[in-house]
């Protein structure tokens, strides 16, 4: 049997039959090493059929990796390569970008702050502060300031919008007219007068508009009412309608009307109850019925009851 390959016998034996005694090869020869078992091809990828001889195609050679750029030892980092400044025949070459100069960091703006609000320690301080009050928007547009009325301390206090033209004229939240029903309900109950106070000190030109009456002047005017309540000494507060349960409560408390006017709530843990207000109530008087329920609540809380 001949370890020849069969071509290469084949071709040999011709020669034979020609008459050349010996048969000389152009190189030594050597027989091919077995081929490698090849894995076999991933799914999804044609499988390349194996050679008819022994003979392996080299590998492609692989791409040099890119060579790191020069290190500039007075920096301590990388820097990059410079490259020959090339120009056209007959011109001049092209001069080098100066290197932008070093800028210095942007100094910090001051940022406005607003001044903390003070703490009273009376009714006289709060009521001069309100007066010269201008950390809103309502200052410029107001009529008056009347930030409460009623006594100093008191076992329950009120809690509306802001004064109307009768309380800016007497000076007191809760002086008008207007009042005198509820407050009158409220005394034959065997409440005493109530200290008071409204979520604007600032009456405004037009007491009908309320657009620029939000939570942002609510909450700018909160160290008045808040300090006025705290100030009375008061066990339970009684909030005027809607609007003032709303800015009371903040954005984040939603108010349903009037499903919310009898449940109690709190303000800055004092127990409140919301009711309507009187000028409502006047014109409906289908209210009173729930205007005396409220009432008989802040009368519970007021003599300690749950």
């Amino acid at each position: 049997m001949s370890i020849l390959p069969e071509a290469v016998a084949r071709w040999a034996r011709l020669q034979r039959e020609l008459g050349v005694d010996d048969v000389v090869l152009d190189q030594i020869w050597k027989p091919a090493p077995p081929a490698a078992r090849t894995p076999p091809p991933a799914p999804g990828r044609p499988s390349r059929p194996a050679p008819e001889t022994g003979f392996v195609p080299p590998a492609p050679p692989r791409p040099a990796p890119p060579s790191a750029p020069p290190r500039d030892a007075a920096a301590g980092g990388y820097r990059a390569p410079v490259m020959p400044n090339f120009a056209p025949a007959g011109r001049a070459p092209i001069a080098p970008k100066p290197a932008p100069a070093p800028t210095s960091a942007a100094p910090l703006r001051p940022v406005a702050t607003r001044a903390a609000f003070p703490t009273f320690t009376s009714l006289a301080e709060l009521e001069t502060h309100a007066k010269a009050c201008q950390r809103c928007v309502l200052a410029k547009r107001r009529k008056g300031v009347v930030p409460s009325g009623g006594p100093e301390k008191a076992d329950w206090a009120v809690l509306t919008l802001y004064a109307w033209a009768e309380d800016l004229d007497r000076g007191q939240i809760l002086a008008g007219n207007y009042a005198a029903p509820l407050l009158e309900m409220a005394t034959k109950m065997g409440l005493g007068a109530p200290a008071a106070t409204a979520i604007f000190g600032c009456t405004p030109d037009d007491p009908a508009d309320t657009t620029i009456q939000g939570f942002t002047e609510a909450v700018r005017c909160r160290g008045h009412w808040l300090q006025r309540l705290k100030l009375s000494g008061c066990k339970a507060i009684l909030v005027l309608d809607h609007k003032a349960t709303l800015l009371a409560r903040g954005p984040s408390a939603p108010v349903e009307w009037p499903a919310h006017r009898g449940q109690r709530w709190e303000i800055d843990g004092i127990p409140a109850i919301s009711t309507h207000h009187p000028t409502r109530m006047s014109r409906q008087p289908a209210l009173i019925p729930d205007v005396e329920s409220d009432l008989k609540q802040i009368l519970s809380l007021v003599r300690g009851g749950a």
